[in-house]
């Protein structure tokens, strides 16, 4: 081992049992791995969960968004309508 090394083993064995305690503590937090973040979706079950929030069923039509397809519209952009409308 470093002479470093020997040096913390040797303060760490003066420590009382509480500063020991608190020592092991943070030196377990440091190795603990991250939990990944929530999703929003997570995020909004645990708090259903909990029952500070309640989430809406889901009816059949919301369901079926996946084949949802856009309107084609011919003529001016509603964007270029808008702006000369300022003008």
């Amino acid at each position: 081992m470093s002479a470093t090394l020997d040096k913390i083993i040797e303060e760490v064995k003066a420590l009382r049992p509480d500063e020991r305690r608190e020592l092991r503590d943070k030196l377990d937090s440091l190795f603990i791995e991250p939990k990944p973040a929530m999703t929003e979706d997570e995020f909004a079950r645990h708090l259903a969960a909990k029952g500070i929030i309640s989430l809406p069923a889901l009816s059949a039509e919301d369901t079926e968004d996946d084949d949802w397809e856009p309107v084609e519209v011919t003529g001016q952009p509603l964007s270029e309508m808008i702006i000369e409308e300022r003008r």
